[in-house]
């Protein structure tokens, strides 16, 4: 996702709302290391899931968790997803700017997506035909839900032949569902915004195993099943723009913020590294990870909008930045 253009009131009647660029380059870099972060899991897979362990002196530090988990990545992607685009919404509720125009938000949100979707969709078709390979698009049918990008479960969807388009579905639908969510990202409403994306992701998730079966990953990741992921970035949103009334203590406090989503990340990633056997069952793991997970990242990106240095030190440099610029 590019940065969002957030307009600013000239207006007298309202307050103005302008954003630091530096503090949006933490959240440039937190998408950095998703990416970073998912693609170092797809070589770990590549790799047959061998043992990754780093020697110090007599001790062998075992990373396989880092490698292995590295798709969570996506969960990042989801939090902050919610969180950008749900800014300006944020800010429309604070009274700080004007409604957003809707058509302008969808046109920008499909131009994001589907161009450079179809350039990769073309670049591997054209390959397969210059190298002589069957095409990795069987029929017509299947053809065209790939330029629809229906990866959904079947019988509506298909299996993209490129696996790492399975989340643009669940992202552009998230875009479709935000305006109609927006009124939600109120301070006087946030109770009903948290009730309902867990509700969503519990009733999801567990229908998902009663009628499709435990371990159906597809069909449990769709919107309502990620909705925890989502919804917790339309929360960090709406408490950054009102961080001056509803959220000040987190705004004064943004060391101890940023030291407690570091710490709920690391325990995220030790339980699921020991329970993940249960993650698609009926289970504690599979109802609260994500949840839990997603609230950590919410604290990190706004202890680092709030200036943190940490955080800055550890998603705002350069390293982590260019990797996102490069579309990792």
């Amino acid at each position: 996702m590019k940065k969002l253009k957030i307009p600013i009131m000239t207006s007298p009647e309202n307050r103005i709302f302008t954003e630091d660029k530096s503090h949006l380059r933490i959240l440039t870099g937190l998408r950095g290391w998703a990416a970073l972060w998912v693609l170092i899991f797809h070589v770990y897979e590549a790799s047959q899931h061998s043992l990754v362990a780093f020697p110090i002196g007599q001790w062998n530090i075992n990373l396989t968790p880092f490698f292995s988990l590295g798709w969570s990545g996506v969960q990042i992607f989801f939090v902050l997803s919610g969180f950008l685009l749900s800014l300006p919404f944020a800010q429309w509720q604070a009274g700080t700017r004007e409604k957003p125009n809707l058509e302008r938000y969808l046109f920008r949100r499909a131009a994001r997506v589907f161009p450079a979707y179809y350039v990769q969709l073309a670049i591997l078709l054209g390959g397969a035909y210059l190298l002589g390979q069957a095409s990795p698009i069987a029929n017509v049918e299947s053809f065209l839900r790939h330029l629809f990008m229906l990866f959904v479960p079947p019988p509506v969807g298909i299996d993209p032949i490129n696996t790492v388009w399975w989340t643009l579905p669940i992202e552009f639908m998230f875009y479709l569902a935000l305006p109609f969510l927006a009124g939600l990202i109120n301070p006087r409403r946030w109770l009903l915004l948290l009730v309902l994306m867990l509700t969503s992701m519990w009733l999801w998730r567990a229908g998902t195993i009663i009628y499709t079966g435990p371990g159906n990953f597809l069909m449990s990741s769709q919107l309502p099943g990620s909705m925890d992921s989502f919804g917790m970035g339309m929360l960090g949103a709406m408490l950054h723009v009102n961080k001056n009334s509803v959220s000040a203590w987190l705004s004064r406090h943004h060391n101890l913020t940023a030291m407690a989503g570091l710490a709920i990340l690391l325990l995220c990633l030790c339980w699921m590294q020991y329970k993940w056997m249960d993650y698609w069952n009926h289970s504690l793991i599979f109802y609260t990870w994500t949840t839990v997970y997603s609230f950590a990242v919410m604290l990190v990106a706004i202890a680092g909008m709030n200036g943190n240095r940490l955080i800055g030190w550890l998603f705002g440099n350069s390293a982590i930045v260019f990797c996102r610029r490069c579309k990792l």
